[in-house]
């Protein structure tokens, strides 16, 4: 919702492509810093006792301020300190499932029921308060999760990111590099949605409250998915569960593209469940199978930065722009050519060699 709290406040399409833009932009760059520290230290639990807080501190400024610069610096301090929790988590999700057993999407689903509850949540205050509400339940949920980080497993195994042998084996796997390229492009228009849902959704005549359950559907969609991804991938097999997932998100952006009603949106919304739900254990498993074990780590760090971090800064900052010069549903008509080229790359796939 924070694209529609900025143009509320008079920010142009461009500026808010910028914006949610730098998210991605720090992510990538501080991701490996932030690894790096609790590598060092074995220091998971004093991070997120420093970074949660942070954050939330940093998003009480947002309704107090004003203007393009000043928001501009506010997320990009935000998501810098909000970027170490997504690989201290998946680190620690991945040991426990290696060491006790169970799957990954399992615990995944719940990150997927989180986002959902708190997306109708935010919805249903901000219509009633006002889009600032958002910053509040934000800042909330990350002091919430400080008083949980107790409870979380300390690891004491290292696991090394060494990006600059491992970058050299990686760009000599073209089956690798081509589904990098896949990601790219499927995940980030799957992203730019998430930052260009509310402009939509209130474009088609939608209000805010039904932007907060827009999400809680299609997260909450997710979560029985991922639970099965697995048999999933098991049948279709790795391939054709990554093009079967981006072909479905290519059709949505498509269709919204074509000015729907509200309604007929949100009646297709469970549609994400059967893309995202599918895509990221599939994606996951692929770079596990696809990598030698010495780099494995390296691969899932550079996956990451390139579908969540490059893709997702393209996405919305190419957004923004298209957004001021097409409308938005002309930015959803070509987000849609985009994940089409992504899925013909994840289909290319099958000709491409295996690793060895």
């Amino acid at each position: 919702m924070l694209p529609l709290f900025l143009r509320e406040n008079g920010l142009s399409g461009q500026q808010i492509g910028i914006i949610t833009g730098i998210g991605p932009v720090m992510t990538v760059l501080f991701q490996p810093i932030w690894g790096m520290i609790v590598d060092r230290w074995q220091a998971q639990r004093l991070v997120l006792y420093v970074t949660l807080p942070t954050a939330g501190v940093l998003a009480l400024l947002y309704p107090q301020v004003g203007g393009y610069v000043m928001f501009l610096v506010l997320f990009a301090a935000m998501s810098t300190f909000h970027s170490s929790t997504i690989p201290i988590i998946d680190s620690i999700s991945l040991r426990t499932v290696q060491q006790h057993g169970g799957d990954y999407g399992s615990l995944r689903l719940w990150g997927a029921i989180g986002f959902a509850v708190a997306s109708m949540f935010a919805g249903r205050m901000a219509d009633v308060t006002g889009l600032q509400a958002i910053f509040y339940i934000y800042a909330a949920a990350m002091f919430v999760c400080v008083l949980l980080t107790r409870s979380l497993p300390q690891e004491s195994t290292r696991m090394e990111f060494q990006l600059l042998k491992g970058l050299g084996q990686l760009v000599r796997l073209p089956r690798f590099m081509v589904f990098l390229f896949g990601t790219f492009l499927i995940f980030g228009t799957i992203q730019a949605n998430n930052s260009y849902y509310s402009i939509f959704f209130t474009a088609i005549g939608g209000n805010v409250a039904g932007v907060g359950l827009s999400f809680l559907i299609a997260a909450g969609s997710e979560a029985p998915v991922m639970k099965l991804a697995g048999r999933v991938i098991s049948r279709t097999g790795l391939m054709w569960a990554l093009v079967l997932s981006g072909l479905i998100s290519a059709l949505r952006w498509l269709f919204y593209g074509l000015e729907p009603a509200p309604m007929l949106v949100m009646s297709l919304l469970f549609v994400q469940g059967l893309s995202v739900g599918l895509f990221l254990p599939a994606a996951a498993q692929f770079v596990r199978d696809n990598t030698p074990t010495e780099i494995r780590v390296t691969a899932l760090g550079i996956y990451s930065a390139i579908g969540n971090g490059l893709g997702s800064m393209a996405g919305t900052m190419v957004g923004g722009l298209l957004l001021d010069s097409v409308g938005i549903f002309g930015t959803y008509t070509v987000f849609g050519v985009a994940s089409l080229v992504g899925v013909a790359a994840m289909f290319s796939l099958r000709f491409l060699p295996e690793k060895v």
